[in-house]
């Protein structure tokens, strides 16, 4: 029998100390370093964590930024949150397992497991990111039990391609397109497309600039 997958979350409550939000906020020296600290850090089952409103799952959410070109998927059946299936999305991520740190390692560590899920997702190469916002919409059932982390990823090509079916007709669209139709993708994408410029020029500000291209 399958064991059921154990995601990564934090206490509630340590964000309402820290103080709710609602949407996108760029305070991410404020949020990351305690939500993201092994000792707040928790493995639970799926779920209990999908139901349990007083913890939220910790998601990297990654956006892939090629010059001037974000990567816009559609979520499809194969992805694990079936509430998401069907809409445009251009963050790149998800849960964060235990199995992703290993049956003897003690290291629960955020940063390790954002970027195996990016990799198990997208064929990247070069990491060059930042984290430069993160995301807490209370206004669903699917976001009160979850919390975003948003990094802008640059990658030197255009040579991404799903690699589960959970990532549905992946491609690099233009920026300004993107921005123009943010009406049709989920909720966490358009809190991003709407302050896109914004999160890019916070990334440059944190010494992330654009690979060279080969």
């Amino acid at each position: 029998m399958a064991t059921e997958e154990r995601v990564l979350c934090f206490k509630r409550k340590l964000l309402e100390d820290l103080g709710v939000f609602q949407g996108l906020s760029l305070e991410i020296e404020k949020y990351l370093p305690v939500v993201t600290s092994r000792s707040h850090l928790v493995y639970l089952n799926r779920s209990d964590a999908e139901h349990d409103r007083g913890y939220k799952q910790l998601i990297p959410y990654v956006l892939l930024i090629c010059n001037d070109q974000v990567l816009r998927y559609r979520r499809g059946k194969g992805g694990g949150e079936k509430r998401l299936h069907g809409l445009y999305s251009v963050g790149i991520g998800g849960h964060i397992s235990e199995e992703d740190h290993g049956l003897f390692s003690g290291d629960i560590g955020y940063r390790e497991g954002m970027l195996r899920e990016v990799r198990e997702e997208v064929a990247i190469e070069q990491v060059n990111e930042a984290a430069v916002a993160v995301i807490n919409d209370d206004s669903t059932d699917v976001g009160y039990v979850h919390f975003g982390v948003v990094h802008i990823m640059q990658v030197a090509n255009e040579a991404a391609a799903g690699g589960r079916s959970g990532i549905v007709n992946p491609e690099f669209i233009p920026i300004a397109e993107a921005v123009e139709d943010a009406a049709s993708y989920e909720s966490w994408s358009r809190f991003c497309l709407e302050n896109l410029d914004v999160l890019l020029a916070k990334a440059v500000a944190s010494g992330t600039s654009a690979p060279q291209r080969v």
